[in-house]
């Protein structure tokens, strides 16, 4: 075969808000600093097993190409009205600038050109024996070097340049390398899950500084002068371009095609995705591959639909019989809706493109249009673009389609002029607004709160004192957090929004109902008046581990959000199960999920980290919006507070900042249950909790029984029920949990005897992970 020419070049590249900054980056072709168009990043490539190098977007080569990445359906699903069936390996699946797609049994050959002034390098990260890096090694200004080998096995790898690092991949030097096998073209590996199309993620981070001081010729040195990013991408776009809103509809459709996915609702069941309904029919969604070549902690947030999580670092998790590892991470597959993604790492999830479950049915068969949705990364600072303009930076849509795609030429957002603007100023500051716009099919609610706007001076357990916003709900208090919103699965849930000052929203994070009751302006409006939000918890089902809505969520302003939840605008969402005939609940106790464990309602326990950067308590509603430099994306927190308590005895009244310092947990003996901890992560930096026992040793007493919202489960048998980790005798016990911005955790603790424990939450910092502060719970067993 011939080897593929990869050339290091650099210049300068428009950033969303028109800045020219320098980068350097992995091209197709030799060009110069100079160049209007430079080549800083390869052009998608098929190394087939026979030694072939295609250029092409697609993979399965020869396959057909969705329009605008949006597969048209096999026909609708018999059984599921206003659902479709999906085609059974058909659709190829479009790839975005910088990857190389390689076929198992191929090897590759790359040919590196230095044409700058320092060495440089290509790395292929875990792609070597063993799961080793293998690369080319410095390649001397001038020269050039081959690099040959056999691709590794199926999965997403990164490919960066390793020198000084991070600061070469900073400035644009990387890729992702996705290996597929031929013969199981749609799907992760040989018996893995099964999809309709594939969408690949690349997350990126560009330090201006860092660029300007290389563009002098001079050399970055990251300890001397530590990282600020100030831009996000998303496939190397962000904000209105990385949403296709641009007024360049070619521009868009290209989006469309490689970043937006798209796809029209299925019923799907994640015991198997494969189930054949019928010939040439799948019930599946579309994998997603995400990887992180930046160098901060991103959050990836799904509205509307939980991803269920395969992959990990090219680890596949397990069915059944999960563990902790000892970093704190999960390995068991799971549903989430925010998905950690440190520097380096890559996850493979399935978005599962089904109905929102929170939806009302009225709704839901009213519908006659396309239901966008937002992806975007909850470590805040991260939707701003040089320090303002929300949402400028690491963020996406998802739709569920309604209608077959346009014909080809007619770009999905071309039949809406209000959603094309010619920049990221337009785009941030034209969000749609309405007064007060009406519900739509108002239902008689079980559950109501009206959520009033308030502002006002708190004085926090340090003594520090901060201006504060957030929601007074059913007159409840001027409290932060805001009110605790609990109900039960199958309720319907009201809540007005009454904004009083400005424009505000509320976004029900991890409540998946349509986008008008989400709560996100740029898929929906903001509102200046006053709506009634209106959704249904979805109902458990025995035994189904795709139905039941039980768990931890929290609320949250979706207006120039990096500063609204930062200035107090959440509050946390508690849904409980209805009661099970089966599985009935002793006095004084109640089951997390419908067919989960017991725990004791006494004790249940809030925990919500959460750090105050006090110069953004200074900044005014709509800072950044304008295009300013607000410095939204340096978040540097000065104080840190566990918010949270015991929940069944939550204060209440004006003016408390509702904060946990010590706590009750039972023994479990004599009939008590055990302490039940809502573990929430409304910080923007990820956190780190270890629990000792009194002596310091670590202490093994945490039963991880939900993330985000959801139970884990244990799904071996592909037909039959699943059963949730602790009824299979399988718990995930832990002394140590790791959580990112916007994460939540339900565990029940377990102390073997009455005593003292501590549960230390470590505040770490985004990009270096340095200890930033620790805040501790003494835990009082008996």
């Amino acid at each position: 075969m011939a080897a593929l020419d990869i050339h290091v070049n650099d210049g300068f590249v428009p950033m969303v808000d028109g800045s020219l900054v320098y980068h350097r980056g992995f091209g197709d072709r030799r060009t110069g600093v100079n160049d209007p168009n430079p080549a800083l990043a390869l052009s998608p490539r098929v190394i087939t097993a026979n030694g072939r190098v295609v250029a092409s977007r697609t993979y399965p080569l020869g396959a057909p190409v969705p329009p605008h990445g949006r597969p048209t359906p096999l026909r609708p699903d018999p059984s599921q009205a206003r659902q479709f069936l999906a085609r059974r390996g058909y659709w190829a699946s479009f790839f975005p600038p910088r990857t190389l797609i390689a076929e198992t049994g191929s090897t590759l050959e790359v040919m590196v050109h230095n044409n700058l002034a320092h060495p440089h390098e290509i790395r292929f990260h875990r792609a070597g024996p063993g799961g080793a890096d293998i690369g080319s090694g410095p390649v001397a200004p001038g020269k050039s070097k081959l690099l040959r080998f056999a691709v590794p096995r199926p999965g997403t790898y990164l490919y960066t340049d390793p020198g000084n690092q991070p600061v070469e991949r900073t400035l644009g030097l990387y890729g992702a390398l996705v290996v597929i096998d031929p013969r199981n073209a749609w799907r992760l590996a040989a018996g893995a899950a099964e999809f309709e199309r594939q969408w690949l993620w690349l997350c990126h981070d560009v330090d201006s500084n860092w660029a300007r001081i290389s563009s002098r010729g001079q050399t970055v040195d990251p300890l001397a002068t530590p990282p600020v990013p100030n831009y996000f991408t998303i496939n190397g776009f962000s904000g209105f371009q990385s949403l296709a809103v641009t007024t360049d509809l070619a521009f868009n459709d290209r989006r469309h095609e490689d970043t937006l996915p798209s796809g029209h609702p299925r019923e799907t069941d994640v015991r198997n995705f494969s189930a054949t309904p019928s010939a040439g029919a799948i019930r599946t969604g579309h994998l997603m591959r995400m990887l992180n070549a930046g160098i901060v902690d991103h959050q990836l947030h799904y509205h509307g639909n939980h991803v269920w999580t395969v992959r990990a670092n090219g680890i596949d998790f397990p069915r059944s019989n999960g563990r902790v590892s000892p970093q704190g991470d999960v390995q068991l597959q799971q549903w989430e809706d925010t998905i950690q993604l440190q520097p380096l790492e890559r996850k493979e999830s399935m978005l599962p493109v089904r109905r929102a479950p929170d939806v009302v049915d009225q709704v839901w068969n009213a519908r006659n249009e396309d239901w966008t949705y937002p992806m975007h990364c909850h470590a805040e600072p991260s939707q701003t673009a040089r320090g303002g303009l929300y949402p400028g930076g690491l963020v996406a849509d998802w739709v569920l389609a309604a209608q077959p795609a346009p014909v080809q030429g007619t770009p999905p957002t071309a039949a809406d002029p209000h959603h094309t603007f010619r920049s990221q100023v337009d785009f941030s500051s034209d969000q749609p607004h309405e007064g007060s716009p009406k519900t739509e099919f108002p239902l008689k609610r079980a559950v109501f709160f009206e959520m009033d706007f308030f502002n006002r001076k708190f004085t926090f357990p340090d003594g520090s004192e901060h201006e504060m916003w957030t929601f007074e709900g059913n007159k409840f208090g001027r409290q932060i957090p805001g009110t605790t919103v609990r109900m039960q699965e199958g309720h319907l849930f009201q809540a007005t929004i009454k904004p009083s000052k400005r424009v505000h929203t509320i976004h029900w994070h991890g409540i998946e109902p349509d986008p008008r009751n989400d709560g996100v302006g740029h898929t929906s409006f903001e509102v200046t008046g006053h709506y009634t939000y209106q959704w249904r918890p979805d109902l458990a089902e025995r035994g189904n581990p795709n139905r039941g809505s039980a768990g931890t969520y929290f609320y949250h302003c979706h207006v120039n959000t990096p500063l609204h939840v930062q200035m107090g605008m959440f509050g946390p969402i508690v849904i409980d199960p209805p009661s099970n005939p089966a599985m009935p609940a002793p006095a004084g106790a109640r089951r997390h999920s419908f067919e989960g464990p017991l725990y004791d309602i006494a004790t249940e326990t809030l925990m919500a980290p959460y750090s105050l950067d006090p110069r953004w308590h200074e900044l005014n509603h709509a800072a950044g919006l304008n295009g300013e430099d607000a410095g939204l994306n340096r978040f540097e927190p000065k104080h840190f507070f566990l918010l949270g308590g015991n929940i069944p005895s939550r204060p209440k009244g004006d003016d408390i900042v509702w904060a946990i310092s010590q706590m009750r947990a039972n023994v479990v003996r004599n009939g008590k249950h055990p302490t039940l901890v809502r573990f929430l992560n409304v910080d923007y930096f990820p956190t780190l909790t270890m629990i000792t026992d009194a002596e310091g040793r670590p202490a093994r007493i945490a039963e991880l029984i939900a993330h985000d919202g959801r139970p884990f489960w244990t799904t071996p048998n592909p037909n039959g029920p699943a059963v949730q980790p602790s009824i299979a005798g399988q718990p995930l016990l832990t002394n140590i949990i790791k959580s990112g911005a916007a994460e939540k955790f339900d565990y029940l603790l377990h102390p073997p005897a009455p005593g003292k424990y501590t549960i230390s939450v470590q505040f770490l910092h985004w990009i270096t992970s340095e200890v930033l502060a620790t805040r501790t719970v003494t835990v009082n067993a008996s």
